[in-house]
């Protein structure tokens, strides 16, 4: 019985201890993780409106500004929106709307950027900056070739070509484009311009 005691203690002791280091670890990297969450949101947007060229990320956009009628559009079987951004020209105007999107590919998620006109509800940017797509299949893609036909179409009916052998990175892009129509007709992002 006082065996029992002892480790029952000793683990409540010992769980109290690694709680109360693990919570301060927190508040002393909250900081830097949203400084570095905050740094890299900016270099992907930088990927399609470079600040050099006056455009900048909307810094008082709330969370939670596209998503007011709480669907949920992650975790989903198809493609995820991790992240909306507003892009502000250099007189503080709306110029695009980006859309951080995921989809499972053939080698690991396909992770891209999309900006949309919410005046046009017309594709105006394309980029996956990160992905594992099979080199000269899935791979192509990700080049300008390809992404270039994407531009000007719009949102709510994305035509991408399917490349021969690529069917796999065909589904997840067609997945992200179809994630963000839902969105865009659901929280009703359209701006009457």
């Amino acid at each position: 019985m006082k065996k029992t005691l002892y480790f029952a203690v000793f683990l409540m002791v010992t769980a109290s201890l690694v709680t109360g280091i693990a919570y301060l670890g927190f508040q002393f990297t909250e900081p830097i993780i949203i400084e570095n969450r905050n740094k890299k949101i900016a270099e992907n947007i930088a990927l399609l409106y470079s600040p050099d060229d006056g455009f900048t990320k909307n810094d008082d956009q709330s969370d939670n500004t596209y998503s007011e009628k709480n669907r949920k559009y992650t975790d989903n079987s198809s493609g995820n929106i991790s992240g909306i951004y507003e892009v502000l020209d250099n007189d503080g105007e709306l110029v695009a709307i980006i859309y951080n999107v995921n989809a499972q590919g053939r080698n690991g998620i396909v992770n891209a950027l999309i900006a949309v006109d919410p005046y046009e509800n017309t594709i105006v940017g394309v980029t996956y900056y990160e992905h594992g797509e099979t080199p000269n299949l899935g791979e192509r893609y990700t080049r300008e070739e390809e992404y270039i036909k994407l531009i000007n179409q719009t949102i709510d009916n994305v035509v991408v070509d399917q490349i021969s052998g690529a069917t796999t990175t065909w589904n997840a892009i067609n997945d992200m484009f179809n994630i963000i129509s839902i969105h865009f007709e659901d929280e009703e992002v359209h701006i009457d311009g």
